[in-house]
């Protein structure tokens, strides 16, 4: 029940921070509602999201260029990439290590969905997290993910976890302005 609370008390947090922005005149409200975190430093985030760049740089010189992806995501240890191959009915998964090493691909697996080119990804490395980790400094970041986004574009979510076990996924935009959040399947003990 206390992940809820987080989840909901979270998401009255993002209501706020986005209503708060709608005024034009900033001295309008005596309540003024942090919207910005400060920056989190290169390589000092709690996920690889420093390694996601280099990871999509690596995978395409190794493939020879621009590739169409599901999915990119950062861990606290690696970095996945979903390339979409056979016309974005199949999937071919690639790891990237925090050591700079690209693993061998796993096969091809039947896919769907909206995919994206590495140049969509506009996220500012240094404040896409920002704002949701310091406002939730007791939670463990799990993943940043960026995914294909239906009419084109892309998507940014981060999972979190909270110590009940139970998971949640904030949608972020590319300088972590907090879009909502939906509660995930709690994670087996």
């Amino acid at each position: 029940m206390r992940v809820a609370v987080v989840a909901v008390c979270f998401a009255a947090v993002a209501v706020a921070a986005v209503a708060g922005c709608s005024s034009s005149n900033p001295s309008s409200s005596s309540n003024a509602v942090t919207t910005t975190a400060a920056p989190i430093p290169a390589g000092a985030a709690p996920v690889l999201l420093d390694k996601i760049r280099p990871a999509v740089a690596a995978l395409e010189a190794q493939l020879g260029g621009a590739q169409q992806y599901f999915e990119v995501n950062a861990t606290v240890t690696l970095v996945n990439l979903f390339v979409a191959t056979d016309d974005a009915t199949k999937a071919v998964a690639y790891v990237y290590d925090a050591d700079g090493t690209l693993e061998p691909p796993a096969v091809a697996v039947p896919a769907s969905g909206p995919t994206f080119a590495a140049s969509q990804m506009t996220f500012d490395e240094t404040r896409v997290m920002a704002l949701t980790v310091s406002q939730l400094p007791t939670s463990t970041f799990l993943r940043f993910s960026v995914t294909g986004a239906d009419g084109g574009g892309v998507g940014y979510a981060i999972t979190a976890g909270s110590s009940t076990g139970t998971e949640f996924q904030i949608s972020v935009g590319p300088t972590g302005n907090v879009l909502g959040t939906d509660q995930l399947t709690p994670t087996e003990s």
